[in-house]
This record gives C-alpha cells, sequence and structure tokens, in this order.
C-alpha cells in the first residue's frame, strides 16, 4: 500500500523539497530534503550521541545511510556543503548536512551532490513532499499548532516518522517565531522529559519571519510538546509514589 501524505503547512520564510539520490541503492525512495530559510535561522540537531547547533540557511538532511565517523565524516559534510552553497550562491558555512541511518555503510557524497539541483528547482513546488524523505515504511505524521505568547502570533510545523531496526526515528520541526540556540534547546529538554521520543532524532530550525518579539523556553516547549502529542508522541509515564 502506498503511503498518503498530509500536505505540510511551512511556517513562513521556509521552503522544501525532496528527492532521490541512490545513495541508498534506491531508485524510488526518496531519500534526500533540502529546507531553505530566507534569513539566518537557528538549527538545533539532538541525536543520541549528543546536541549539534549552527546559525544558517540551509538544511540538506540525507535518510538511509549514516555519515561516517571521526574525519572522513567531517570531509564529506564540508565537500557537500560547499557544492550546495555554490549551488544556492550561499557560503558553505550556513549549509547544516544531517545524515541519518544505518551506520557503516559506504557513503559517497557525490550522490548526494548529483541531486542538489533537483532539489533546488523544487523549492517551494511541493512536488517531492518532505515526508516521503522521512518515510521509512512506517507511520509518518506531519501537524502545525500556533505558539502562544506576548511575542505574537507563529507556528510551529512538524513532521515525525518511525526509526527502523538499524536507524533511530526523525522528527523535524520548523518555527518561524524568534528563538535562539540556547532557547531551542532548553525548549527541547522540557518537552523531551515529558514526551517518550527514545530513539528519536530531532531537527529544530527556527527563522523569526513571523516578526515577533523572541519567545521564552517555555513558551516554545509548550508549544512543541503539543506539537509532539499532535505527531503521535506520547506522554512519559510518571513513577507511583
Amino acid at each position: 500500500m502506498s503511503q498518503v501524505y498530509d500536505s505540510l503547512s511551512v511556517p513562513q520564510g521556509f521552503q522544501a523539497a525532496g528527492t532521490y539520490s541512490g545513495l541508498c541503492s534506491s531508485r524510488v525512495k526518496l531519500d534526500v530534503a533540502m529546507i531553505v530559510s530566507r534569513r539566518d535561522c537557528s538549527i538545533v540537531t539532538a541525536t543520541s550521541s549528543g546536541l549539534m547547533t549552527q546559525v544558517g540557511k540551509v538544511l540538506l538532511l540525507h535518510n538511509g545511510t549514516a555519515l561516517p565517523e571521526g574525519q572522513r565524516g567531517h570531509e564529506i559534510s564540508q565537500e557537500v556543503c560547499l557544492a550546495a552553497g555554490k549551488c544556492l550562491d550561499e557560503a558553505p558555512d550556513d549549509v547544516t548536512l544531517v545524515a541519518s541511518g544505518a551506520k557503516g555503510k559506504y557513503f559517497r557524497p557525490s550522490l548526494l551532490i548529483h541531486s542538489l539541483k533537483t532539489l533546488t528547482a523544487g523549492l517551494g513546488t511541493d512536488s517531492q513532499p518532505v515526508e516521503a524523505v522521512l518515510d521509512n515504511q512506517g507511520d509518518v505524521t506531519a501537524y502545525e499548532v500556533a505558539l502562544a505568547g506576548s511575542h505574537g502570533p507563529c507556528s510551529l510545523s512538524g513532521i515525525a516518522a518511525d526509526g527502523t531496526a538499524d536507524s533511530d526515528g526523525l522528527c523535524v520541526i520548523m518555527t518561524d517565531a524568534q528563538a535562539g540556540s540556547a532557547a531551542i534547546e532548553g525548549a527541547l529538554a522540557q518537552a523531551k522529559a515529558a514526551v517518550d521520543t527514545e530513539d528519536f532524532t530531532f531537527i529544530v530550525m527556527a527563522n523569526g519571519m513571523a516578526g515577533s518579539g523572541p519567545c521564552s523556553s517555555d513558551e516554545l516547549a509548550a508549544a512543541m510538546e503539543q506539537l509532539l502529542n499532535k505527531l503521535g508522541f506520547q506522554h512519559k509515564l510518571k513513577a507511583c509514589s
């Protein structure tokens, strides 16, 4: 049975596209997505091995094969980000590459680089939804919630997909609220303390395009917890006293 994807509502200032690179030895599996912000945004990636924070405009997300560890992984990331920067006329430091999936497999950066023109051409067209890239032949959900607070109207959009025996699940969250890396990290910590997010990689992007003042970590955490519940995450069970 083919998966039918809901239409993801992308917050202000973001464009997204997906395609297949062939890196996962598949001619039908969409495995690479590009999300571009019109202005610099905070990008926080939380995995089982730790946090990575960056300020930039472009996220490249490959789902299927993890980057090699150590120096080789760093070299691949630099090569792909340099190529993406040239394709989009952005600085390489404005590009973040996240590669999630099975570890220990041969990683060919040239295949990701060859997919960049297709991704760039597809930005904003919704021809290949990002949800399809995250799909691991399990549940894939997309939802949007309002971010309440004194800073003005903002929204949070998210996509979540189950993991596999070889890789963690994935959850990508975008918001047009103004939030720095520290606020996002704090909000993620609060939301993950309340919601069962074990074995999931999280990527959160905030670009401030709503034009409102900065939102607090608590406000962002409340909206994030609501979004995660809508995406199918369950509240953690509290220990009996």
